[in-house]
């Protein structure tokens, strides 16, 4: 068995090393997310607290407060433009070969708030490149990040694609030439930093259906059965996502999110929920919470 990280291991291989509880947070969605980032991010995150008026936070081991829930008055861009904790992980993503018909606005993952990334992989470009490995994958050397596991979970994947690219070379027009994984930019036709600018995403061929330049209107429902469905799964066996599963697809595009896989499998019943660490006092940081 490859390692996957303190509790990712135990969670995606059904391999408990240490004690879980098999049911969802009493708390609820705010524990169950709080329970994932803890899991997936253990270094970086230590927990939920709460407000003396119950809302719940999201508690950074650098001192940052997250706020988990803002305004829930949010229309679907709002949520898209400006997410808060719960927006980032309400979308459950689809695990397997579900998912190839999503509706309209379904883009599990997409919402994503850059303070988080940022506390997790560097404030800036040079500080994200810093943190930068060159990782071997299908016989180049790709940057990803070395923190939170992301590096070696890239190599993972690229150890078990291996041997099926070599043994599928009618994937080869699909999956290259590759078109890169670290550039520190914003989403095309957006404000919002890429997971491209932490180095904790990676595109195929640039040439693949990408929902603002294709124009071939309901053939996409086709162009995302076609892609290898082997690839997506050993992706997200290593706690990659896939945005073939988005509404506004993007088929070249795979990212680094553990906490997301890690929750659809929690609510699937495919693996028990991590416990919920318990905040103390000796264990928060000075500071008011901030909204993402």
């Amino acid at each position: 068995m490859v390692w996957l990280g303190p509790w990712l291991a135990c969670c995606l291989l059904l391999l408990p090393v240490r004690s879980f509880s098999a049911e969802v947070p009493a708390g609820g969605e705010a524990e169950l997310d709080a329970a994932v980032l803890c899991a997936a991010y253990p270094e970086a995150v230590l927990g939920l607290e709460y407000t003396p008026d119950q809302k719940p936070v999201l508690v950074l081991a650098n001192g940052q407060r997250l706020v988990y829930a803002t305004a829930r008055d949010k229309t679907a861009e709002a949520a898209l433009e400006n997410p808060d904790v719960k927006d980032m992980l309400e979308q459950v993503y689809p695990l397997g070969e579900a998912g190839l018909s999503p509706a309209p606005g379904f883009d599990p993952g997409r919402r994503r708030v850059t303070s988080f990334f940022k506390a997790l992989y560097g404030q800036d470009k040079e500080a994200v490149q810093a943190g930068g490995v060159a990782v071997p994958f299908l016989g180049r050397r790709l940057l990803f990040h070395g923190a939170h596991g992301a590096a070696a979970a890239l190599n993972r994947v690229g150890e078990r694609l291996a041997p099926l690219v070599r043994a599928h070379r009618a994937w080869r027009p699909t999956l290259f030439p590759m078109a890169g994984t670290f550039c520190w930019r914003p989403i095309a036709g957006t404000t919002r930093l890429s997971l491209h600018s932490f180095a904790v995403a990676v595109d195929f061929n640039g040439n693949l259906p990408y929902w603002r330049t294709f124009r071939g209107g309901a053939r996409i429902a086709a162009e995302r059965r076609a892609f290898p469905a082997e690839v997506v799964a050993a992706f997200e066996a290593e706690g990659f996502i896939w945005g073939g599963k988005w509404a506004a697809f993007d088929l070249m595009h795979f990212e680094y999110r553990p906490e997301l896989i890690l929750k659809s499998r929690v609510l699937a019943g495919l693996t028990p929920c991590p416990p919920l660490p318990v905040l103390g006092p000796e264990e928060g940081r000075p500071g008011p919470a901030a909204t993402p």
